[in-house]
């Protein structure tokens, strides 16, 4: 009796299933990293710069994509301290001159245009000048939470864009 040995097909079969999944899962982890699948808002980007004055922190837009007041967070930070500042936040009432972050503007309403591009300002309002605050250095102040940058702590300041949570632009407070 005559024997034949048949090999069978389904080892080679096996083997190529292997790499064609293989692929799939390299080319899936790849899209991810790559960004592929990232369907978030990215945030604008823009330079701005930071002044304290008297009353408050002016911003002036320098270069960058323009910005809606309205979709922003200031995060301003003294040492230890962190106050958050949202762009449609009011300090009383529903009075637009009472808007906590206004645009600088040669209209008369200062509301009336939310949205800043290059060479444009803002301001954010402070409630207190700090000098009856009782903190050391202190020379401007808000209330509710208290909060207050100081001369003795490097103020700095980050501007977040509300959806994405992303940064659009931080840096130090000029004194």
């Amino acid at each position: 009796m005559i024997t034949e040995k048949e090999d069978a097909v389904s080892p080679v079969i096996g083997v190529m299933l292997m790499i064609v999944v293989t692929v799939i899962i390299a080319a899936v982890v790849s899209g991810f990293a790559g960004g592929y699948s990232d369907s978030d808002r990215k945030a604008p980007t823009a330079a701005i710069s930071c002044q304290a004055l008297e009353g408050g922190l002016l911003f002036t837009h320098e270069s960058g994509e323009y910005i809606d007041l309205v979709d922003v967070i200031v995060i301003l930070t003294n040492g230890e301290d962190t106050r958050r500042f949202y762009g449609s936040e009011h300090q009383s009432g529903d009075d637009p001159d009472d808007y906590v972050i206004r645009k600088v503007s040669r209209v008369s309403s200062l509301t009336a245009d939310l949205q800043i591009n290059t060479g444009n300002q803002f301001y954010l309002y402070a409630d207190n000048d700090g000098s009856a605050s009782g903190v050391s250095g202190a020379y401007l102040g808000w209330n509710n939470p208290e909060f207050y940058l100081t001369t003795d702590e490097i103020g700095t300041y980050r501007i977040v864009e509300r959806e994405s949570g992303q940064a659009i632009s931080e840096g130090i407070i000029n004194i």
